[in-house]
């Protein structure tokens, strides 16, 4: 057994029994983990309200390479962020992110790297405190980022099948991973075309710290074409994806405070 002291993130936790749950961590040390924390409903339990979606940790877990579930024994909350559940637009897309890397994190890494886990913490930072029309674009761009450090980033700025330089747009091709210019290198059914604009903004949505993007001109901002471009590419790529059961939650969310 290996004592593993890390940087956590709670993407969910359920109940275990009368008084413990079964909570899923995405850790800087070995990615996801799936833990038992013994007693957190309890009325005396020592891990309080740091064991809640979103929240990010100090933990300390009793590891065992052998077992599926770990024993958590210490967790310390270090960042949190309450404009997250307040409203239902940064509820859904906070959630999002986090049933994204539960769905992109298929087990346990063997080598310690924390560049997936930084970028979710800063997403959800920036989520907190960007204007309303940002936020899809702010998950957007952590989507694009995340495919990246996973290994299969798409292939935005040259033609997959000639390799010439693309300036005016092209053919998304979700399936093959990327762009085709269009002349000669035509594609299928699978594929659409997407404008300059759409081509551009992936890129620097993949490049750009989330922060950042909450200060873009949003109504210059081509959403339908980024967010179709990005959902096909998750769904071509993704094991289990077919859309973000968070993203639809919240959807229902908005239109209940709405009245409708």
């Amino acid at each position: 057994m290996a004592i593993v002291q890390t940087d956590a993130l709670v993407l969910r936790s359920y109940r275990l029994g009368e008084s413990s749950l079964i909570v899923h961590l995405f850790t800087a040390a070995h990615g996801l983990l799936r833990c038992v924390a013994k007693g957190a409903r309890g009325p005396r339990s020592r891990f309080g309200g740091s064991l809640e979606p979103g929240v990010r940790l100090s933990a300390v877990v009793y590891r065992k390479t052998e077992r599926d579930l770990q024993l958590l024994s210490k967790a310390d909350i270090t960042a949190y962020w309450p404009p997250l559940w307040e409203d239902p637009d940064r509820f859904a897309r906070a959630g999002a992110v986090l049933e994204f890397l539960e769905r992109a994190a298929y087990g346990e890494a063997e080598a310690e790297d924390s560049s997936l886990l930084e970028a979710a913490i800063a997403t959800l930072a920036a989520m907190a405190q960007a204007p309303a029309p940002a936020l899809e674009a702010i998950l957007r761009g952590f989507e694009v980022r995340a495919c990246a450090l996973l290994g299969y980033a798409p292939e935005l700025s040259s033609c997959m099948e000639c390799r010439r330089p693309l300036e005016q747009g092209g053919l998304f091709h979700p399936l093959r991973g990327g762009l085709l210019c269009g002349a000669p290198c035509g594609g299928d059914a699978a594929s659409f075309r997407i404008s300059e604009r759409a081509r551009r903004t992936l890129i620097a949505l993949g490049e750009r710290e989330p922060a950042s993007v909450a200060s873009w001109a949003m109504e210059r901002y081509p959403g339908h074409e980024v967010s179709r471009a990005v959902e096909r590419f998750l769904s071509a790529h993704l094991e289990r994806f077919d859309g973000l059961r968070s993203m639809r939650v919240g959807e229902r969310l908005v239109r209940y405070a709405e009245g409708t």
